[in-house]
């Protein structure tokens, strides 16, 4: 992911902003060599007109390129509320999609999956704010595969209060899926490197 210019994880952790690519690799090892669907919402907007942009020295695209290094045979889609960064290159494709509006992330999936293949990794990483979290995943749950996993990235610390209650009423909503907050330790960024991790059971 450093390589490539995303901020998940890089070589050196003391130096990252997030440190969830040794997490990512206990989840997903085991998936490495196999045919998967991924998708991340957030593709890293380097214009800073955007809210959660990556600031003008952003690479759009970074994640994405690091799941295609890591998945080799893995479909790898994203999506991004700035039209101006979507692109398309080999075994990657990228859409539009606002995650605050219900029918936009309806009409994304009806773009990328019509079939409704689902995927197996969902990785959430757009606007970062509790309510966005919490309008996508309600309009993307049925996308996951059975035991796929569905990851809300850089979450708070300071809402980890609003995400506990949310957690506790989706296991009610949704009894088949598995819901566990992941506070990781950073001595750089105590403010957002936690996790909400999803995996959906049956």
């Amino acid at each position: 992911m450093g390589r490539h210019g995303s901020d998940k994880g890089q070589v050196d952790l003391t130096t990252s902003w997030h440190t969830y690519t040794p997490y990512y690799h206990t989840l997903f090892e085991r998936l490495r060599d196999r045919p998967i669907r991924v998708f991340e919402l957030g593709l890293g907007t380097n214009y800073t007109d955007v809210p959660s942009n990556m600031g003008p020295n952003g690479k759009p695209g970074a994640s994405l390129y690091g799941w295609r290094e890591y998945f080799p045979l893995a479909t790898i889609h994203g999506a991004d509320i700035d039209r101006r960064i979507l692109f398309e290159a080999d075994r990657i494709r990228t859409v539009y999609c606002d995650q605050t509006n219900p029918a936009a992330i309806q009409e994304m999936w009806a773009t990328l999956d019509p079939a409704l293949q689902g995927y197996d990794i969902i990785i959430e990483d757009g606007l970062h704010t509790f309510e966005a979290n919490v309008c996508f995943f309600e309009n993307s749950a049925s996308r996951l595969r059975v035991g796929g996993y569905y990851v809300i990235e850089d979450a708070y610390g300071k809402a980890a209060g609003q995400y506990l209650e949310k957690i506790a009423a989706w296991r009610s909503v949704y009894p088949n899926y598995q819901f566990e907050w992941v506070p990781l330790l950073s001595a750089r960024n105590p403010h957002d490197n936690n996790l909400v991790v999803i995996r959906r059971m049956a």
